[in-house]
């Protein structure tokens, strides 16, 4: 047995001597690791709050014209029924309003919501609905679909023009940028052709609106004629039947009585106007058009709103530009009363000045390239909300919040530790560890938010403790006597055990969390990933990087001068102890003499009292 524990001790210093006898290694393998973290911080999605994804949906069936209670009996129910069957499913309820139809379902917390979707759909498909109704539409809340920014368009011109601006230039330019989902438009007024008919001359002429309408949609409509063959060219044939005007819509013939055709324009009026409008935007009091513009899901709010800030209203660079363009033009012009001479010019001299021209052309457009600058005359575009700003400022704030943390705790090792070569070596593991914990982050698709940041801020305050447990164990031994490779290597293997075991307790506790089902598990599931990746890497950092650093780090006059300087360390200690002990009994002694003055002058008042009375 004895033989046996002493061949497993030195198989394990000869483990652990691999880090003083191959530093150049473990330095590579923290420099790969290093760099792995690096990369993937940059691929780290940044949001706001972790992923979430509730487990509901929503069918919303339109019918248009009809009271609750119909749109009870004829939409909501069938529609219960139907999808009463779907899997995983908690609960079902409807709202049935005037015109439409909701439908919410709710599921359990592990259920795949792809694969719930496409079920609905399938029971959906099932359903016999009226004619009349619209096509059901299947809606799923995400709170990362809210815009990443609003944009305000304004200007002098009609809310047609601004419209027609923001749909036609802004919204297709934005949509190219990388990690734009899509952009909308609301505000502003949409043109379209109104037909009014009048019911009574409908009546007279023995006509009916669904007649009208059924007319107006056969013709304005174009279709595919097929193929047009002549000797080696082939033509695509296709008949053009759409109105151009509103006089083609007026002269369409809708019926004929007693062989005279009835046009449109005898039972109605034909006018172009514009939409009913449901959302009126207003910038600086004035009606304008709003740009709202959505994310990818796997985009970083923070570098895709960058980018269409750029675009928008031009980096940095491009606005210094144009500001000094505007301070120039607006300067007045200078005038000569001399008449110059007139120059004599060559043809090199021609030809510099061409090239410097088309220089200053190009550099011209380079930097008007940005959309508010091209905009029309007396028309602007402002930022009215940018959801990556706040995001950006509050992870901010939790970082600086994790480095100001690690700062405190490399101060107060120093204060307690008393060595600067220890507090070195603290120093370098800390962001070590906090580097190396960007990889699994990545792998595990844990994104950038206020709560995993959170837990690498909660885990910096317990990455020292294993680094400050091998260092102890080393000097400990050092100053036994032992060489510094010794030191190094049996100080690990002593507390290696310890160490990890340690390690493993607290990520048995907060492993679990990843496993807890809710809201509350999405939530703090990336928090505690970040722990334990943290922890585990500053486990790794102890084991391995720091008896490296020791080794090459502490030389023995080093220590001398250590161990000289704890010795007046520890007189000093003592002193202030005593000095605190004589003060501490000092303080008692006030103390106790308060609580007998004050039972003596309650005493001397309760006497006064009772001869007064």
């Amino acid at each position: 047995m004895t033989s046996e524990t002493t061949e497993q001790k030195q198989s394990t210093k000869d483990f652990y001597s691999f880090t003083t006898t191959r530093p150049v290694a473990i330095f590579m393998i923290v420099i790969a690791v290093c760099v792995f973290g690096m990369v993937s911080y940059d691929q780290l999605a940044l949001n706001l709050m972790p992923d979430i994804s509730y487990p509901s949906l929503t069918v919303r069936t339109e019918y248009p014209g009809t009271a609750p209670e119909e749109v009870e009996t004829t939409i909501s129910r069938p529609i219960e029924q139907e999808l009463g069957v779907v899997s995983n499913l908690v609960s079902i309820s409807s709202i049935s309003k005037a015109g439409f139809s909701d439908i919410i379902l709710e599921f359990t917390w592990d259920t795949d919501m792809s694969a719930a979707v496409q079920d609905v759909r399938e029971k959906l498909d099932q359903v016999f609905l009226p004619p009349e109704t619209k096509k059901p539409l299947i809606l799923r809340y995400d709170p990362t679909l809210d815009p990443i920014l609003r944009l305000g368009l304004y200007g002098e011109m009609s809310l047609f023009a601004q419209r027609y601006i923001a749909e036609e230039e802004i919204k297709r330019e934005l949509e190219t940028l990388d990690g734009v989902a899509a952009v909308k438009v609301r505000g502003g007024l949409e043109e379209e052709i109104r037909v009014e008919l009048n019911e009574r001359q409908l009546v007279l002429l023995g006509l009916n609106i669904q007649e009208v309408n059924q007319r107006l949609a056969q013709e304005n409509i174009n279709l595919a004629g097929g193929n047009l063959k002549e000797g080696q060219t082939e033509y695509l044939v296709r008949t053009l039947n759409e109105f151009r005007n509103e006089n083609e819509i007026e002269n369409l013939v809708i019926g004929r009585r007693q062989g005279v055709d009835i046009r449109l324009k005898d039972v109605g009026t034909v006018t172009r106007t514009n939409k009913e409008r449901e959302v009126i935007t207003r910038v600086n009091g004035k009606e304008s058009v709003e740009i709202e513009i959505y994310k990818e899901a796997d985009a970083n709010i923070v570098t895709v709103a960058a980018a269409v800030k750029d675009r928008i209203f031009g980096t940095a660079e491009q606005q210094a530009f144009v500001a000094n363009l505007k301070k120039r033009a607006a300067e007045p012009a200078r005038q000569n009363g001399e008449a110059k001479p007139a120059e004599k010019k060559d043809a090199k001299d021609g030809q510099g000045k061409g090239d410097a021209a088309a220089a200053q052309a190009m550099l011209m457009k380079r930097m008007t390239n940005f959309m508010a600058y091209q905009l029309p005359p007396n028309t602007g575009i402002e930022l009215l909300s940018d959801q990556s700003t706040f995001i950006k400022s509050a992870v901010d704030e939790v970082k600086g919040t994790a480095i100001m943390g690690g700062i405190l705790a490399i101060v107060v090792l120093y204060i307690f530790l008393r060595r600067v070569w220890n507090t070195i070596i603290v120093a370098i593991a800390i962001p070590i560890s906090v580097i190396a914990t960007f990889g699994p982050m990545f792998m595990f698709d844990v994104t950038m938010n206020i709560m995993s940041l959170g837990g690498l801020a909660l885990g910096i305050g317990m990455l020292v403790d294993n680094s400050i447990v091998v260092l102890e164990s080393i000097h400990r031994l050092r100053e036994e006597g032992h060489d510094i490779v010794t030191a190094c290597v049996r100080g690990t293997s002593i507390v290696g055990g310890a160490v990890l075991a340690s390690t493993l307790t607290t990520v048995a506790v907060f492993f679990p969390i990843v496993f807890v089902k809710g809201i509350a598990g999405q939530i703090f599931g990336d928090m505690a990933l970040t722990v334990v990746f943290s922890l585990l890497a500053s486990l790794a950092v102890a084991l391995f990087v720091v008896p490296m650093l020791a080794s090459r780090g502490i030389k023995d006059e080093y220590l001398a001068d250590i161990r000289g300087r704890f010795s007046d360390q520890h007189i000093l200690r003592l002193s202030i102890i005593d000095d605190f002990k004589n003060f501490k009994a000092r303080r008692e002694e006030q103390h106790a003499s308060v609580p007998g003055f004050v039972a003596g002058a309650s005493c001397d008042l309760a006497a006064r009292s009772l001869s007064t009375w």
